[in-house]
């Protein structure tokens, strides 16, 4: 869908630019994940997403080591255990089996929420210097190379990805 959008704002534009003088056009186009990767809060960002995701794996392999061991215990125990406290035993370990599982879907969901969080400001960021070096550089599109949605770059697409590393302070 997003595909089809973006073919016939294209095919939409290059019918109305026909009566416009081609020479006065420029577009261009920018690696964003080349930018990206050396930008030093998108280098900041991946950091403290590693330091969140060790801190939640200890976390999950301490609870998991828990129930090892409240298993183990069980298995050597469970002949000599009363119907009614193997039950609750069992019960026990499955409701902790669970809190495992859930546990480890809460920090899927908290690694995903924490990496959009942490990755706004360095797309806007990126976005403020890609759009300030269309003004400067007097572009009607630049487009992002990378993402898929490019289907013709002509030799005159200027190629702005270093312009906006050296307005990012980056080399």
């Amino acid at each position: 869908m997003k595909k089809v959008t973006t073919t016939s704002l294209i095919t939409v534009l290059l019918f109305l630019s026909i009566g416009l003088n081609a020479q006065n056009l420029k577009f261009g186009h920018v690696n964003v994940q080349e930018v990206m990767q050396v930008m030093p809060e998108f280098k900041q960002m991946q950091q403290d997403l590693e330091g969140e995701y060790d801190r939640l794996e200890n976390q999950l392999a301490t609870m998991q080591e828990d129930y090892k061991k409240m298993e183990q215990e069980y298995m050597e125990t469970a002949e000599s255990l009363s119907a009614v406290v193997r039950q609750q035993k069992e019960q026990q370990l499955m409701e902790t089996s669970q809190k495992i599982q859930a546990f480890y879907q809460s920090t899927q969901q908290q690694l995903s929420q924490k990496q959009q969080q942490l990755q706004q400001p360095i797309m806007e960021k990126l976005q403020k210097a890609i759009g300030e070096v269309g003004d400067e550089g007097g572009f009607i599109y630049i487009f992002a190379a990378n993402s898929g949605a490019t289907v013709y770059q002509s030799e005159q697409s200027v190629d702005v990805t270093s312009q906006v590393k050296t307005k990012l302070g980056i080399n």
